[in-house]
């Protein structure tokens, strides 16, 4: 449940909290009456910063599990391109940026390009009619990129094929607002949990 320190439901990537309530019930889920009792409640309140890592980690997740699949889903993956790609996503990647990464809390970690590696599949895989749309989400992660060096006061490139080599402090927004270490690579990515 959305809530903010003021009280109004909703606000500002930097003031918007999050409330997780956790129900425990008597049996487990699919149960054969129509009702389950509940034995005990948890409530967790996350803070501005937690809500981000929280959505950003959603959002990196889904783009891997699209991307790592045999046969990608292309509508689900261009409209997940869409949504964190877009400099108009109310709170996308840069919206938190904005909000979360000044020259104090910015960290050197390495990345993962998963948006760019997104880009690159859907590259592979689009017909010729639907070339125009990719060359819009492609324009729209450059900006990305470059408002994000504009943010981090780093030269950022963005990597379009997720295959190519890059400067190893670039695009490590999403590294620093969730800490999250580098583990294995993928085809030459670090896999992590930065979505640019």
């Amino acid at each position: 449940m959305p809530f903010t320190i003021s009280g109004k439901k909703q606000g500002g990537v930097e003031e918007q909290c999050k409330r997780r309530t956790i129900l425990t019930t008597t049996h487990c889920f699919p149960y054969v009456k129509k009702r389950i009792a509940v034995m005990y409640q948890h409530h967790t309140d996350l803070s501005p910063i937690e809500v981000a890592i929280d959505e950003m980690s959603k959002k990196v997740a889904e783009i891997q599990q699209l991307c790592s699949s045999s046969e990608v889903d292309m509508i689900r993956l261009q409209l997940k391109l869409q949504g964190s790609i877009s400099v108009q996503v109310n709170a996308g990647p840069l919206a938190y940026a904005r909000a979360f990464l000044d020259d104090a809390s910015a960290k050197k970690n390495p990345d993962n390009k998963a948006c760019g590696h997104g880009l690159g599949i859907n590259e592979r895989l689009i017909k010729e009619d639907q070339q125009e749309y990719h060359d819009e989400m492609k324009a729209s992660y450059r900006d990305l990129a470059k408002e994000l060096s504009i943010i981090m006061h780093e030269q950022i490139n963005p990597v379009e094929d997720g295959m190519k080599s890059v400067h190893p402090d670039s695009l490590q927004i999403f590294n620093a607002i969730s800490g999250t270490p580098t583990s294995a690579t993928i085809h030459g990515i670090p896999s992590s949990s930065s979505v640019v």
